[in-house]
This record gives C-alpha cells, structure tokens and sequence, in this order.
C-alpha cells in the first residue's frame, strides 16, 4: 500500500513518541538504576535547569560560532582543492589517495595534534573540523566534476565559453549535486570533530557540557546534550542541506 506523502510526517512523529514511550518503560521497569538511565522527564527538566542557569543557551552558540567559521573555511578550501583536482589528473593521483587515508581517520584523532599545535584556544578547535571536512568535500567536488559529461563541456567551447570563465559557469554548475552531498558529508564530519575537541579543549559549547556532565556523573545531562546534538544535526540537514538539494 503507498502511503500518500502528506501523512509521511505523521508515521515518522509516530515513530518518535513510540521512542520516548520505550524509553519510559524501560525507566519504568527498573532494569538499569535511574542515575544511570534516567527517564524523558528528568532528561528534560535537566535541560531546563541548565537553560535557566545560563549554561545551556552560551554553549549553543559557542559550538554553532566554531561551526560556522570553521566550516566556512573547510567549504571553501575542499571546493577548491576538488576543482583542481577534478580537472587535473596529476592532482588528483597525488591528492585523492592522501584524502581517502585521512577519511579513515576518527575526527576525534585530530584532538591530540590540535592541542600541540593550539593548546587550549578556539584555534585547534577550527583545525579540527577543516581538518575533519576537507577531505570528504574534495573527493565529492572531483568525482562530481570527473562526472560531468563531455558534451556538456564540447557545447560550453562551441557557444563560445572562454576558458578562465568554464570552472565557474559550467564545471561547478553542473557537478553542484555531488558538492551538495560532499558539503552534507563534510558538514557531518566536522560536527562531530567540533564537539569532539570542544570534550578536551573548551570551557564552553555542547562537548563541554558533555564533559561536565560525565565529571559530575549526571547521566540526565549527558542523555539531554546527546539529544540536543542529534537534534540540531536533523534540523540543520533537514533545514539547510534538505532544501539544497
């Protein structure tokens, strides 16, 4: 039976309350201790307390502040080591096996290096998520651009399309779906290497509360700021990248 598009939204808020409903029972039932499985209720009240006793409100913004600088760079970097790798053999020989290494690194591995070359300051928490991003916008941007068809290419020189102006009016153009998905990749990436350093090296933002909630042994923060981040990462893909693509 196809399920018409318009009631889609409500299977998937359905699916959610049955979540948090297995939650409560399983609190309910009593099998793990309540400090170290605590319920909807107190997970939410914990995340009030901590809005209500500023914490929670500045750390947001400090994490979304990093992201966003250091994204921002990342983004613009990985566009333009993939153009040229995507329209160079030789570059893209060299640099394509360096990247694919440097994506089976854990975004958490950048964190030590970080803090020889930073110390604890907002500058190893910006090397972290380039660092993170880079390489999966990269090989996104030359596999869209290696993909392009050639007569997309022949009829931009036939029209007449001088050759400094082909990167930016027809290359970029048209391998713009696989960038949106390296961008979304990268985005994801850096996400988790920004809150992984912010664990280590910050006094405020969401992997610091994280970190304080793990000293304090509060297992309702911990709950709550995971929930938080996975929320945020859903409504930004959602929000921005959905309405990209």
């Amino acid at each position: 039976m196809k399920v018409p598009e318009n009631r889609i939204k409500y299977y998937v808020l359905g699916f959610y309350l049955l979540l948090v409903a297995v939650w409560q029972g399983l609190f309910l039932a009593e099998l793990i201790p309540d400090y170290l499985f605590p319920s909807p209720t107190q997970v939410a009240q914990r995340l009030w307390e901590l809005g209500a006793d500023n914490y929670l409100w500045p750390s947001l913004k400090a994490t979304f502040q990093r992201m966003g600088i250091g994204f921002s760079i990342s983004g613009l970097l990985g566009l333009v080591i993939g153009l040229l790798m995507g329209m160079s053999r030789v570059a893209n020989s060299c640099l394509r096996s360096l990247f694919l290494g440097l994506q089976t690194l854990p975004s958490a591995a950048w964190v030590p290096v970080s803090l020889l070359l930073y110390g604890l300051s907002d500058h190893g928490i910006f090397f972290v998520i380039i660092m993170s991003s880079i390489p999966a916008i990269a090989i996104a941007t030359s596999d869209g651009i290696q993909h392009i068809p050639t007569i997309y290419l022949r009829v931009a020189r036939t029209l007449g399309t001088p050759g400094y102006a082909m990167p930016t009016e027809v290359i970029l153009p048209a391998s713009l779906p696989s960038i949106v998905t390296g961008l979304k990749l990268g985005w994801t990436l850096a996400w988790h290497g920004g809150v992984s350093a912010e664990l280590i090296k910050s006094s405020i933002g969401l992997g610091y509360l994280l970190h304080m909630g793990r000293e304090l042994n509060d297992a309702a923060q911990v709950i709550g700021i995971m929930v938080l981040t996975i929320l945020f990462g859903l409504l930004l893909d959602r929000l921005v990248f959905g309405r990209i693509q």
